[in-house]
Order: C-alpha cells, then structure tokens, then sequence
C-alpha cells in the first residue's frame, strides 16, 4: 500500500501549520498577498497496516498451492460488467482491520479495467470526469508516455498481475476508505489487499478478484493534482498486486521499492527523499510497520534505492527481481544476473552509498543520478579539525559520511576493531572538482590541502555485514579556522511580508569548541532591526527560544537596493558577539524583531529552498488565522520547497591560546529565477560566477532526462544571461541545473504552451 505523493516529508508538517505565501515582496510598494493558513493532512503508509493479513494470505498459499488453480477452474467466465452493473465488494477499515460492504455501480469499461464508484461518493466526492481520468490514466496514457497507460507500463516493466477470477481486467473501486479520517491527520489514499487472491470458502472477507482501492476523501478526484495523486498511487499499488503474482514472499523494502520506482517509470514524481537524507545510516531492508512517522523514512529510503537500480541499469532489472522467488540481497543478486551484469549486491550497494553523497555522474558513473535535485545525505560535520577519538556507528548495510569543513592541513585516522570489515572512502571537493579515493585503516590519512584547494572532506564508512552494526573510532587534526554557519545557497530572491510584531528565527547546530565572532543579517531597505541569540529549544512550540545568550542587539543598514536585486547581495547588516562570549557547543537561535510596516520598514531577506530533512527558518505570527504561533513558511502549494531566511553566523577557535577570526564574505556563484516564468516558447537565465571556470548548464525534464545544454564552456567571472527556447518541447515543469566547479544549483521553470 502507498501513502499519496509527497508523504515522505508530510510527518514534518504535523509539527506546526504551513503558510503558503502566494505571493514575495520585490521591492515594489505594493501588498504582499498572504494566503491562509493550512493544517494539511498527512498519508499513513499502508504496509504496516495489512501485513498481518499478508502473512496469513502467504500461510494459506503455502499450505494449499492448489488453491489458485481450483479458484480458476469454479470461475471459468469473465464477470462481463457493463456500465451500470452493480456489485457490493467488501472493504477493510485500515484503522480497526474490520471488513464493510460497499455498495457500488460500474461507471466505466475500458480496456484493462471497471471502473467501479462507491454509491454514497457518487456525484459529490466523484463525478464522471474523474472516473474517465482514472480510466483514460490506466488505459491509455501516462506523463511518461501519451500512448501508453499504467497498465501496460507496469505489465512491461514488472510481469503480469494474477487472475483469480477469470477475467483479466483489473477492478477499480474508488471509494471514501474508512482509515480512521475525521478530517484532519492521516488518511490511506489506496491499497491492494491480498485477501482478495484467496477463495471466499478459505476468507468470506475476500472477493475473489483482482481489484484495487482507490480513495477519494480527503483525495479529491474532481480536480487534476488529486487525480495526478491517485493515478500515481495506482501505478505503486498495481505493481504490488503484479508482485503478488509471482513471490508472495518478498521482503516490503524491495517490494515497496519497486513500487516507488513504478510511479517514476510512469512519469510521476519521485518521493520527497527529505526523510532519507537525515537517516542515512540505517539498516537498508529496515521497515518499522508500526512506526507511522518513521516507516516513511523507510519509504524514502526504498525510493532511493530504486530509483539507483533503474538508473543504473534501466527498468530491465526489475522483471527479474520481481519474478524471482529468492528475497531481499539473495534476489536483486539474481536480477544482476539474469540481465548479465558483473556487479554483485554488495558492489551496488557500495556504489548507492557513494553516489548518496557524491551525487557527480562526472566523477564515476556509478556516483550519480540523473534524476535533478536530489538532495545528499546529511552528515556529521566537524569544522573544528582537532577531534579528540570518537567513537561512532555504521548499522548493517548502511554507512556513516564524517565531513570536515573548515580548517587546514587535515589528517585523520580510522582504527577499526580486529574482524572488522568495514570500508572506508574519502570525497574530497574543492576548486579542481571532486575526488573519491580509498582509506587504509589504522593509518593516517592526510590531505595536505584541506583548506586551500580542498574546501570539504567527506569520509564514507561502509557496511556491507547483511547482520550486524560495525563500531570505529576516527581521530582528527589539523588547524581550526573560522566558520561560517548558513542554510542559504544562493542568492536572496525576496522577502515576506511579515507583519509589525513578528519574529523570524533562525535555529543552529552546536559547533563543539567555538565562539560566536559575528552574525549578518540580510536586510531589504534602509534601517535597524532588534536581535537576540539564545539557546535553542530543540523543538518549534511553544518557542524554538530557549536561555537567552545575548539580548539588545542591533544590526543596520543605511541602503535600500535597487531591482532586480545587485548579485552578491550588498545589504548585510552586522552584529560583533566577541565580547558576549558565546560558545556554540550547543544549538542556538538568532532572531530578529518585525517592527514597523514591512514596505518601509527592514525585513529579513529570504531565499527558497527544497525542503530539508531538518527545518531551521522559523516565524512567530502575530496574525495568523490559526492564532499566534511559530510556523514555517512554504513557498509553493505543493509544500515542497520552503523559505530560508538570510541569517548567517560566524565561529572560531581557539588555537594555541588565542582566538583566530576573520569575517568570511559569502561567495557569489548565484542561479537566478528565469524570466519570464511561466514562459511561452522563450525564458532568460541569468547566472552570476565569483571566478573564471568551466560551466555547464542544463535544463531537464520532471524524469531526469536532459532535454538541453545551454552553456558547456569556460566562462569568465561575473554577470551572464542566456536565453532558453522551449518550442520544441511539451507544456510541463523542467528543472536548469548550473554546474561551476565543485558547485551545482538548480531551479525550476514552468513552459506554458
């Protein structure tokens, strides 16, 4: 069972209320348009739901393999449903495991499929545009291919689905599932439920019948994102019911991997991979089914995985790891095989864990996606070099990523325990590009030029036991350098309209050993703003302020730019903390004070950003339709990319007794938002370098695949622009990647034909 599109990163969302701002401020004098405020619901992934009766259903095949067969041989006609045939089908409640009835009429007969609608939905939650969408949708065509539909698209890719009942169209049933939804919180957006394989004489809760549940409250069918939504939870839950057909025994990593990867086959989006970045050093095959929360870690784990297999040797591997009766590590072994591939498991595997954080098909092939705006994993990161031996963890199939970020002349050894199996590789990043070379163990590893040409070192530690959690120890030296802490990665592109009495906030991680030098604020117009630095909570509400650290700050600007905004950003306003001091060995919060009106008054700039596995920017709004509260701001309805306010922080340390600071200038490689967008055929890109270097510019499509190279040459520093002409393509969004050295950034453009 698959929860709905973006589920992956909704558990964040049950924190605090999401305000869409339709509309940032550009320096004109006119409103900022705010929209209301918005509890969405949340999907809860169905695996852990009826796995129980999944196991049962395996038990009685198990112990009557004849079944199938004599279920075949009592039905021997198809069930030759016309539009307007009715039928009661039996349904589960998820939330109680209870079996209803569900009273329902056939609304459409198409090639592969019956389109049934629960009585009681009809005309309200579904109307008969939205059953010819499902049908046309499974049928006839997909966002991949216009001539193609779900059915065929996962029949070629994963095999047929079974047939119990004689009869090889699929049974759509579209139909409010009672999931224990009252309106807020989670709800199932459809299922495949393997009772339905057995007879009724072994199940009378079964139907005998290949059928599938597809939801349609709170899912709204009636509009094209909600049919978009089910129509790819239907390309997931038809491949479970293919699966079915041929190992009923696999393990829910690989089958709900395959699952996640059919709905990307099919052109739909890939799951927010939020939920993986941040727990990227987990046991792979993990599934926690009784975990709400955390199995859609699990999910977004599964998607990831996937997606590398198909990547890296197309669709054509997962026919076979379908079909295969062997689960888990033993049956993608076999897939590699059955396609004549020389790689094992455990060589795939290695792979996967580098490209999570490497991510540069240009360094090796297998270190890479083409699939845009992937995020990498998150790291433990030490910007102080000299660690003292700490020990860590890398749990089974998984690895821990170490990255150093600041100092010099960096050295660090891994001592493993006597057995230990582990593997150990370095990614280092800098202005001549990226490197991944092997450690020894229990030998020093230096990088001489860590801090000149070498700008970050990531170490990935690998575990490929199948059984067991490896411990290590890392040891760390060099020389400590200044810090500079942010959570933007370019370059402003507004401001919000906060109101007078608002607060934003932006929360950091510890920095062990540090004191805070300095913090900057980008500001908008001519003026000063209130600041205060503080301990931060760990948590959003009732504040993410804990123990103030430092009150009474100001910081001011006597400038108010011009538009469009000069690149680098100008306007920065400056706090010295040195005689505040403030050590960083815990999370702290820097916050700033809206007074006055946001048209004339300083604001905070902002930038936008792909949601991130941890959420840092956050405001108090004094006028909120929800009440008075701390919240954070999506920039867009989909809810999957959110504003980052502009507040950076500076740290040093201490080498030999005395404190070494210098102020760093943010850097100024910025990719600005095309315009016009959305455009039609024509857009200008503009992009901003801080050196002369090779650059690269492409623009791909919501697959991954590139469907244009606007700049692949050396280019001097400074301001240019070039213009995208998209006659040639589809209506869709396409995402332009710029690549300048070690750097990459994306954005994403609309073509409106």
């Amino acid at each position: 069972m698959r929860p709905t599109l973006h589920s992956s990163r909704n558990f964040l969302f049950v924190i605090a209320a999401v305000l869409n701002i339709v509309a940032l401020a550009y320096g004109q004098s006119g409103a900022v348009e705010r929209a209301s405020e918005v509890q969405p619901s949340y999907p809860i992934p169905g695996s852990h739901l009826l796995w129980r009766d999944d196991q049962m259903v395996r038990e009685y095949f198990k112990a009557h393999p004849e079944a199938i067969h004599q279920m075949r041989l009592a039905k021997t006609t198809a069930w030759g449903f016309v539009v307007g045939s009715t039928h009661s089908w039996k349904a589960v409640n998820t939330s109680t495991n209870v079996f209803y009835s569900v009273a329902s009429t056939c609304r459409a007969v198409g090639t592969n499929c019956y389109v049934f609608v629960e009585d009681a939905s009809w005309g309200t939650r579904v109307t008969q545009a939205s059953v010819d969408s499902v049908t046309k949708a499974f049928d006839q065509s997909t966002p991949a291919n216009a001539a193609k539909g779900i059915y065929q698209t996962d029949v070629d890719a994963f095999g047929n689905p079974p047939d119990v009942d004689s009869d090889p169209k699929i049974i759509i049933l579209m139909l409010d599932i009672q999931d224990g939804y009252s309106g807020t919180g989670g709800y199932v957006a459809g299922y495949f439920h393997s009772v339905n394989e057995l007879p009724i004489s072994a199940n009378a809760n079964s139907n005998a019948a290949e059928i599938y549940y597809l939801d349609c409250n709170p899912a709204d069918l009636t509009t094209a994102a909600g049919i978009t939504n089910g129509m790819s939870t239907t390309a997931h839950e038809f491949q479970h019911m293919i699966h079915f057909n041929y190992d009923q025994n696999e393990i829910s990593f690989i089958n709900e991997g395959c699952s996640e990867v059919a709905e990307v086959n099919a052109g739909y989006s890939l799951r927010d991979q939020s939920a993986f970045v941040g727990e990227a050093n987990h046991y792979l095959f993990d599934w926690r089914y009784n975990d709400n929360v955390n199995v859609l870690r699990d999910y977004s784990r599964a998607s990831r995985y996937t997606l590398y297999l198909r990547e890296q040797f197309s669709m054509n591997i997962f026919k076979p790891l379908v079909q295969s009766t062997l689960t888990g590590a033993a049956g993608v072994s076999a897939a590699l095989t059955a396609i004549s591939s020389s790689k094992t498991f455990n060589d795939v595997l290695q792979n996967w864990l580098i490209a999570n954080v490497v991510n540069s098909t240009s360094v090796n092939s297998a270190y890479g996606y083409a699939y845009p705006n992937l995020s990498p994993v998150s790291p433990k990161v030490y910007f102080n070099p000299n660690v003292a031996s700490v020990q860590r963890t890398v749990q089974s199939l998984a690895a821990d990523y170490v990255s150093f970020r600041a100092g010099s002349n960096l050295s660090a050894t891994f001592t493993l325990p006597v057995g230990s199996t582990l593997l150990i590789k370095a990614m280092k990043k800098g202005t001549g590009g990226t490197a991944v070379v092997d450690v020894t163990p229990n030998t020093p590893f230096t990088v001489p030029e860590f801090g000149s040409t070498i700008t970050d070192v990531t170490f990935i530690v690998i575990n490929t036991n199948p059984s067991s959690a490896q411990n290590y120890t890392v040891h760390a030296s060099g020389t400590s350098q200044v810090v500079e802490l942010k959570y933007d990665t370019t370059e402003p592109t507004g401001y919000l309209g906060n109101a007078a009495g608002d607060t934003v906030c932006v929360w950091f991680d510890a920095v062990p050993g540090a004191h805070l030098d300095s913090v900057r604020i980008a500001l908008r117009r001519t003026g000063t703003v209130k600041a205060s630095i503080s301990k931060y909570s760990g948590t959003l509400r009732p504040s993410p302020n804990g123990t103030p650290l430092a009150t009474g700050l100001t910081a001011s600007v006597s400038s108010t730019p011009a538009v469009p905004y000069p690149v680098p950003w100008n306007n920065w306003g400056t706090i010295d903390v040195r005689s505040k001091n403030i050590i960083a060995d815990q999370p702290f919060t820097i916050s700033v004070l809206c007074e006055g009106v946001y048209t004339a008054a300083p604001r905070v700039m902002t930038t936008e950003s792909p949601i991130p596995s941890i959420i840092t920017s956050y405001t108090y709004s004094t006028t909120s339709a929800s009440g008075a509260n701390w919240y954070y701001y999506s920039s867009n309805n989909a809810g999957d990319s959110i504003y980052t306010y502009l507040i950076h922080a500076y740290a040093s340390f201490m080498v030999d007794g005395v404190k070494k600071s210098i102020e760093l200038v943010p850097g100024n490689l910025s990719l600005s938002q095309n315009y016009p967008n959305p455009f039609n055929p024509s857009t200008m890109i503009k992009y901003q370098l801080p050196m002369t270097g090779y650059v690269t510019l492409k623009v791909y499509d919501m697959l991954g695949r590139e469907v244009a190279t606007l700049v692949n040459t050396t280019v001097t520093a400074g301001e240019h622009s070039v213009a995208f002409n998209a006659t040639a393509l589809n209506s869709g969004v396409y995402f332009y990647t710029l690549t300048a050295g070690n750097v990459t950034t994306s954005k994403k453009m609309v073509f409106m034909k």
